[in-house]
């Protein structure tokens, strides 16, 4: 800071803000944040600079391009909505070509440990199989030079997402009871809580919880709809599996809270280690993290 308090040169306001002194030349480089110059050329910062500098900060955490910071500041019809609009639509693509390229690595993962084995070294045949029924062989057997060849070329394509695919899948779960359903799998499981609507009478009819990855609605039951609760059935037709980061600390966690675990974690021969749990309903639940090691052969 100069002596008369009001003005930084550019190692003082680096320190002072958090930021690089290379960060600070390439807003000025760029237009974004533009100080005066003393005769000597060297850059000096005064309030309105500061101020200007806070605003850059607060929008770059928000995740908005340089671009849009300088539209931000300097054009009266940028709104703050239709930027971080923006951003979104752009995380989103990012965040489902990410996703293509999870699948095909885990793909590809899989396929390099090829097919079972016995212990004479030979393929092995699963349960129930014929190996002399006369079906065809595969063209490319997985874990055959080829297919694993396939499977790496396959990671390189283009991960763009085409106008008709499909996006994302939301569990749709049913309960008769959506308000306790919500509670725990909100203090029990450690999903985030999403939103609770009621009718006029207050009653639940529609709740949501997430994972890091998405929602999972709750619904009503719904006869119209053929839509009935475990509660109501006595049984479930269908489960859902949540990946966690740390399988043995949320099975402890989950027990902790007073939840009902049907299994113990378990390292299973898919590659991941997994325990089971009840839901609100009674009905199955799953809880796994992915092995850092492969299965055995």
């Amino acid at each position: 800071m100069d002596d008369d308090g009001a003005s930084w040169r550019v190692g003082d306001l680096a320190h002072a803000s958090g930021l690089t002194v290379r960060t600070l030349h390439h807003y000025d480089d760029v237009g974004l944040l533009r100080p005066e110059r003393t005769s000597a050329g060297h850059r000096v910062y005064r309030r309105a600079h500061v101020e200007r500098l806070y605003r850059i900060s607060v929008l770059r955490r928000f995740g908005v391009s340089l671009d849009d910071i300088a539209a931000a500041l300097d054009d009266p019809g940028w709104t703050l909505d239709g930027a971080l609009r923006g951003q979104l639509a752009a995380l989103e693509d990012q965040v489902l070509r990410t996703e293509r390229l999870l699948h095909r690595l885990t793909d590809v993962t899989s396929g390099l440990a090829g097919p079972p084995r016995g212990e004479d070294g030979e393929a092995e045949v699963k349960r129930g199989e014929d190996p002399d029924a006369g079906s065809e062989p595969p063209a490319t057997p997985r874990g055959s030079d080829v297919d694993v060849c396939r499977r790496l070329l396959a990671v390189l394509e283009d991960t763009a997402v085409v106008a008709t695919e499909p996006l994302r899948r939301i569990a749709v779960l049913v309960y008769a009871d959506l308000a306790a359903a919500h509670r725990h799998l909100v203090d029990v499981f450690g999903l985030t809580p999403g939103a609770l609507h009621r009718d006029d009478d207050g009653a639940v009819v529609h709740a949501e919880v997430r994972t890091a990855d998405g929602v999972v609605m709750l619904h009503r039951v719904a006869p119209e709809w053929r839509l009935a609760s475990p509660a109501t059935l006595g049984a479930a037709t269908g489960m859902l599996v949540v990946t966690v980061q740390d399988v043995d600390a949320h099975h402890a966690a989950v027990v902790a809270r007073g939840g009902t675990v049907t299994y113990p974690p378990t390292d299973q021969p898919y590659g991941v280690r997994e325990y089971g749990a009840l839901g609100p309903e009674g009905e199955p639940w799953s809880f796994w993290s992915p092995r850092a090691e492969p299965p055995p052969a």
